[in-house]
């Protein structure tokens, strides 16, 4: 086995995927749900002390170290626990193809340039060349991947990709996170000229801490699939009820909105623009929210489907937009998961919000989350699980049942708890200067896929959106009206954007 510094090396078992994840699957292969955490360095990382960390990381998250195959007609998880194998590809990216990737192809109306420069870090590029990289389609095939960037400012850019049936979008927070804490102490290490611990490190921890790895190894052995920790009786629902939800959701979705299509006959890629709101207003809208009893959730959505409907220009008659809701599942389940275990563990739920542009803010924030409460106290999360999932594959295999055969199932999709960023103090020592995450959508999935984050007290959203499906400048307009109500607009409600 290689060496590595990881206190414990866990183990879990090999089994079969469940129905959210086997559906992943083929979400992955149409296009979406190729998840990505990237961390950008300050100076030229040694691939030595990446693959050192890499290492650790691997030896502590067995699901990373999962392979996806087929077993007669169904998928497994195999995870090795013989040894850890690190493959890092390292990329110098004035050879790398595709460098012109933040070009909006196809693009020639007088506010492409203006818009483009939205996207102008190198890093950015390289982020969104990433996320339309398909994982391998020839059984087996891994759920983790590692790329090094070396740029030609003498920084280095990493990114980790990940197989949205392994990992759903906190699982980028926690991989980062895990790599900082061990480049951070190889890093200590080396510096102090202890080069005899950093190869010893696993085998004397393993020997000394034995009691302790085998209770760890055996709480962190199950990671089951979400439909098989479900408690029990939360996801019942009669039969006859499945088929009315199924042809209710049907229904309501034809009487949804979407955004204007630009080119819905050209092939797609996905394409993202990163926002941040100051720490000012952040602390702002949090506090509004808090004193209205709200949620964070409830503004962001209010705050896009406002967007929606301005760029729509529907005025006071408004439309109907459906959402696709993304929950955090792990402290539902049974047993409860601790949050830093891999995997996909959000609930999908479709919510349905007429909304019209002259709706007060406040008042559709609290709309939403009003809504979406009640849906979770009617344990919709579960109960619905399967009519989701079966909708989603029908618009995989049967395209021509979206508009326009465009795969786009809603208008807007978003997670309801924001993903807490948090690299810790290990971070400043090793000249990280940013990171990001974000998940691909240009195969089934939403005109618009939000991604909220909080770090350092800011608000930060990776908003995600196919192309050429949608523009730059069309989504830029959409992201800007979106910003504008969690900051000034929600403040003062006779304040109104200009188009």
């Amino acid at each position: 086995m290689a060496t590595t510094t990881a206190a414990v090396f866990r183990r879990t078992a090999d089994r079969e995927l469940g129905t959210t994840e086997s559906n992943w699957c083929a979400a992955v292969d149409s296009g979406t749900g190729i998840t990505l955490s990237s961390i950008l360095f300050g100076h030229r990382l040694s691939l030595s002390r990446v693959e050192g960390a890499v290492r650790e990381l691997l030896a502590t998250n067995p699901r990373l170290r999962s392979n996806i195959t087929r077993r007669n007609r169904t998928l497994w998880f195999e995870t090795r626990d013989e040894e850890v194998s690190v493959n890092i590809s390292v990329i110098d990216w004035n050879e790398a193809p595709g460098a012109g990737i933040g070009e909006e192809d196809g693009e020639e109306d007088e506010e492409t340039e203006e818009a483009t420069t939205a996207v102008v870090e190198v890093w950015h590029r390289i982020l969104e060349a990433e996320m339309n990289i398909p994982f391998p389609s020839v059984f087996p095939f891994p759920v983790f991947e590692t790329k090094l960037y070396h740029l030609t400012a003498g920084t280095s850019f990493l990114v980790f990709r990940l197989h949205a049936a392994a990992a759903d979008m906190s699982c980028t927070s926690t991989v980062a996170r895990s790599f900082v804490d061990s480049l951070h102490r190889l890093d200590q290490l080396e510096k102090a000229g202890q080069k005899s611990i950093i190869k010893a490190a696993y085998q004397g921890s393993r020997e000394e801490g034995e009691e302790e790895q085998e209770e760890q190894e055996e709480e962190l052995q199950q990671l089951p699939s979400m439909e098989a920790a479900i408690p029990p009786g939360q996801a019942k629902k009669p039969f006859w009820a499945h088929g009315v939800d199924v042809v209710g959701y049907g229904l309501s979705s034809r009487r949804h909105a979407y955004l204007p299509f630009r080119n819905s006959k050209a092939p797609r890629m996905s394409r993202f623009i990163p926002a941040t709101l100051t720490i000012e207003a952040t602390d702002q809208l949090l506090k509004d929210c808090q004193h209205r009893n709200l949620s964070l959730f409830g503004a962001i959505h209010a705050a896009a489907l406002k967007a929606v409907a301005s760029l729509n220009k529907v005025g006071d008659k408004g439309e109907h937009y459906g959402t696709t809701v993304l929950l955090q599942c792990r402290h539902r389940l049974q047993p409860v998961l601790p949050g830093s275990a891999l995997g996909f563990y959000h609930s999908a739920m479709l919510r349905t919000t007429h909304t019209s542009e002259t709706d007060p803010f406040w008042d559709l924030a609290e709309k939403c989350s009003i809504d979406f409460d009640g849906a979770v106290k009617n344990r919709k999360h579960f109960t619905d699980m399967g009519d989701l999932n079966g909708l989603m594959m029908q618009a995989i295999r049967i395209p021509h049942l979206t508009p326009k055969s465009s795969l786009r199932t809603s208008v807007l999709s978003m997670s309801f708890d924001p993903v807490y960023e948090d690299l810790g103090e290990a971070a400043a020592g090793l000249d990280i200067k940013d990171n990001l995450a974000c998940s691909s959508v240009h195969g089934v999935g939403p005109c618009l896929a939000i991604f909220p984050f909080l770090r350092n007290g800011c608000l930060r959203i990776s908003f995600v959106y196919p192309s050429p499906l949608f523009s730059r400048s069309q989504i830029q307009k959409l992201v800007d009206c979106i910003l504008f109500y969690l900051s000034a607009g929600h403040i003062n409600p006779q304040v109104e954007k200009e188009s």
